[in-house]
C-alpha cells in the first residue's frame, strides 16, 4: 500500500463508524478495500498496515472490541489542524506542502486488459520495474513553487528512495532550490521522513558510549556523578531530554519561514499527496520507460 492508499483505509476506517454506524472489522474493511482500490494483500496484511497507522483493537465500555486510535497521534493532528487554522485567521502566510518520489516502472499488482481469444497478448506485465526516478518538488494554493523541482535517477537497488534522497541532499535541495525560490516567508509543511528529522544537539540513547553521554550531559550544563553507570547517567538525559531541534527548521527559520509537521500515516492531510497518486496511478497506466533513461543523473547534484 502506498501513502495515498493509506489515508484512504484510515477514511475507511472513520466511515464504518461516522456514516455505516458499524464496528469495522478486518474482514469488512477487507473486503472494501479490495473493491475500493483493488488491495491484494492478505487480511494478516492488512492488519499491520492497521496497527502501523496507530490503532489498535481493544474492549470498550460496552464489552465490544472496536479499533481505536492512539491517543498521541489524535492530539497530533488536533494541533496540526489548530494550527493550519490559525495561520489562516491570523498569520496568512502561504502554506507550502513538500513531497518527494514516484517510480517511472510502475505498474498496477495484477494488470488485466482486454484480449483477444485468438491468442493475441494484450498488455505484458513487466518483469523488472526498471529505473526509478526521485522527484521532489513544493507547492501551494498558487501551484507548484517556480523552479524548485529536483527530478533524478535511483542509484540504488535497495528499492528505499530515502537511500538517495538523505539528510545532505534534502539540505541542499531547500537551500539551493527551494528557500531562493520563495518570495515570502511561507508555512512550510513536511512529513516526518528520517531525511527530515536530523535533529540539532541528539540526545544519547542505549547505544551511546558512557563518554558520550557524560559530555552531552556536560556541554547541556547538566549536573552528573563521575561514578554513575550508563542507567543512571541516560536516567539523568531522560529526565533533562530537550524537545527535538531539527536541522532543516532551524535553517527554514533562520530565512523566516515556518516549518508544520504532518501527523504521522496522515498523508491526506497533505494535498501534494493527492496529486502525486494521480500522477502515479497515470504513471502505472503509461509506463513510458524511456522516461528513465531521458533524465539526468544524481552526479549532477549529489553533495561532495
Amino acid at each position: 500500500m502506498d501513502d495515498f492508499d493509506i489515508g484512504v483505509l484510515r477514511r475507511k476506517i472513520h466511515e464504518f463508524y461516522t456514516m455505516k454506524k458499524e464496528i469495522p472489522t478486518v474482514n469488512k474493511l477487507y473486503c472494501a478495500l479490495k473493491e475500493d482500490i483493488g488491495f491484494k494483500g492478505s487480511r494478516e496484511i492488512l492488519r499491520q498496515h492497521i496497527k502501523k497507522i496507530g490503532f489498535r483493537f481493544k474492549k470498550s465500555k460496552s464489552n465490544r472490541k472496536v479499533l481505536i486510535e492512539r491517543n498521541d497521534i489524535s492530539a497530533w493532528r488536533a494541533k496540526y489542524l489548530q494550527v493550519l487554522k490559525d495561520n489562516d485567521e491570523t498569520h496568512k502566510l502561504p502554506v507550502v506542502y513538500l513531497e518527494t518520489y514516484i517510480q517511472s516502472g510502475l505498474t498496477f499488482g495484477m494488470l488485466k486488459c482486454w484480449q483477444n481469444d485468438d491468442g493475441t497478448d494484450g498488455v505484458l506485465n513487466p518483469i523488472s520495474k526498471g529505473q526509478r526516478l526521485i522527484i521532489v518538488h513544493a507547492g501551494g494554493e498558487q501551484g507548484f513553487v517556480e523552479n524548485a523541482c529536483l527530478v533524478f535517477k535511483s542509484q540504488t537497488k535497495s528499492g528505499d528512495h530515502h537511500d538517495d534522497m538523505n539528510h545532505s541532499n534534502f539540505k541542499k535541495w531547500v537551500t539551493e532550490k527551494l528557500a531562493p525560490n520563495l518570495n515570502q516567508p511561507s508555512l512550510i509543511v513536511m512529513d516526518n521522513a528520517p531525511y527530515h528529522n536530523t535533529s540539532i544537539n541528539k540526545a544519547p540513547n542505549t547505544n551511546s558510549r558512557k563518554g558520550v553521554i557524560q559530555e552531552w550531559l556536560s556541554r547541556n550544563h547538566i549536573e552528573y556523578s563521575p561514578q554513575y553507570t550508563i542507567p543512571q547517567l541516560l536516567e539523568i538525559v531522560k529526565r533533562n531530554k530537550p524537545e527535538p531541534v531539527y536541522a532543516i527548521d532551524a535553517i527554514l527559520k533562520g530565512l523566516g519561514h515556518k516549518v508544520l509537521r504532518l501527523p504521522p500515516y496522515h498523508c491526506d492531510l497533505n494535498p501534494i499527496e493527492m496529486v502525486w497518486a494521480s500522477m502515479k496511478r497515470k504513471v502505472a497506466m503509461v509506463n513510458i520507460r524511456k522516461l528513465a533513461n531521458e533524465m539526468p543523473s544524481m552526479d549532477k547534484f549529489r553533495v561532495k
